[in-house]
């Protein structure tokens, strides 16, 4: 089975997320395997908030722990080029069952301009927010 992992992250200090049970974030990073999403992966929530200077850049920042996961990903929905898959997580490592989030992430193929976004959803599974997500350093292969 070939492993081709997969790391996108939100842009840092996005407006706060606030899921319910979870820490709320500013910044939301994922890893999986792009041949076998089901097969699991995992993804960190990254709580802490900036104090920015006149360019944006941060000055003064909370020293909050990062929170990491362990993640399922389910195929929900296809289409040509685009897959929605529903999330579940549990604290890392803790053998704790996996809790399904209103979080759903979305891949899309692209000639030449793969994305991924996050979809934040209402308790009515309709979309509150899209959070565009960046490849992170040493991907290379398109999803397919």
């Amino acid at each position: 089975m070939s492993h081709h992992t997969a790391r996108y992250a939100s842009d840092y200090l996005v407006q706060e997320v606030s899921l319910p049970g979870e820490p709320g974030f500013h910044q939301i990073s994922l890893a999986w395997d792009r041949d076998h999403p089901e097969a699991g992966g995992s993804c960190d929530l990254d709580p802490n908030a900036c104090v920015l200077d006149e360019f944006g850049d941060p000055v003064i920042c909370t020293l909050i722990a990062v929170a990491p996961r362990d993640m399922e990903l389910a195929l929900l929905i296809q289409k040509p080029g685009h897959r929605a898959y529903t999330m579940k997580w549990r604290v890392s490592d803790s053998g704790a069952s996996y809790e399904e989030v209103p979080l759903r992430l979305v891949t899309i193929a692209a000639p030449g301009q793969d994305r991924v976004r996050l979809l934040v959803l209402n308790p009515d599974q309709s979309i509150a927010r899209i959070i565009e997500l960046h490849e992170m350093p040493g991907i290379t292969r398109p999803f397919g």
